[in-house]
């Protein structure tokens, strides 16, 4: 699966629009793991990213081997989802304390398995790749079957996260009091990735006729199973989703299964640029009232 060798200038192209799409839609990613990682000791913050980041190649390329099953493990993201809402919500009745007290508006970093909080945090922001990198995965499949675009689009497209986490600790530093704006952004991430849990969990799927191609299946699956609501470059909510799609040639095979899991699938799909342009203004909107 995946397998060619041949370099063409549209593989190129790909790769550059692999890495373009993955800095855009990192904002979320990157606002997540510099809250992660911003307790650390000064010194301490680079390296925790970098061996995260590490972990999230491995990752990355392993699961490009095995993209379908990866794109199916629906329930991944939800615990991620949940468990941003957690800290989210966490952040904000520990702040609601300390001020009822007048104590100190500061957490120390929690410890994993009794390990030191510098491998915590590791830990933390490798889990936390991994749950973004689903959606990265499906939308990379969607643009080519060729394994080394993918995995050279979503390597480098990491590495792009990883600056930007860093430039969202530098922000948070110089504006301490954006934390909070940060931690509502990771709340509104939570909440999105809990709400795509797949519709077809308590619908019937909709069979859709059978398509020479996957942009023939996804065009077909548009008319045949359309959203209940949708706002073209916001979000769709489902009432239902098409059947997954079956005897499609193998490239397109892949293509038109990532799409199944990322767009129509979903219970409400919010677009990724959408997602990344409302972190940003949330971000914005913090900083604008502290002033």
């Amino acid at each position: 699966m995946f397998i060619d060798s041949f370099i063409s200038t549209t593989d190129l192209a790909t790769v550059g629009v692999l890495i373009l799409l993955e800095g855009l839609l990192s904002c979320d990613n990157a606002v997540v793991l510099a809250l992660l990682v911003k307790d650390l000791p000064l010194e301490q913050r680079g390296r925790a990213l970098r061996y995260g980041i590490l972990g999230a190649y491995v990752f990355r390329i392993a699961a490009l081997f095995a993209a379908t099953w990866i794109m199916s493990v629906w329930w991944l993201k939800a615990l991620g989802g949940a468990y941003l809402v957690f800290i989210a919500v966490k952040f904000f009745r520990e702040r609601k304390d300390a001020d009822h007290d007048g104590l100190a508006d500061h957490a120390a970093p929690k410890r994993v398995l009794g390990l030191s909080v510098f491998w915590s945090t590791v830990i933390a922001v490798e889990l936390t790749d991994i749950v973004f990198s689903i959606d990265s995965i499906a939308a990379a499949v969607a643009l080519s079957s060729k394994l080394w675009v993918l995995i050279a689009g979503g390597l480098l497209g990491i590495l792009a996260m990883r600056f930007a986490a860093q430039g969202f600790i530098r922000i948070l530093e110089r504006f301490p009091r954006l934390e909070s704006a940060a931690f509502v952004a990771v709340l509104a991430i939570g909440l999105k990735l809990v709400l795509a849990l797949p519709v077809d969990l308590w619908t019937t799927p909709v069979a859709i006729a059978a398509q020479p191609t996957a942009a023939a299946w996804i065009e077909a699956a548009h008319h045949g199973v359309p959203a209940w609501f949708h706002i073209p470059g916001v979000l769709a909510i489902h009432s239902a989703a098409p059947a997954a799609p079956v005897g499609l040639p193998v490239a397109e095979q892949a293509a038109a299964l990532a799409a199944w899991h990322h767009d129509f699938r979903p219970f409400i799909h919010f677009d990724g640029l959408f997602t990344s342009l409302a972190v940003l203004g949330i971000m914005a909107g913090g900083l604008v009232r502290r002033k």
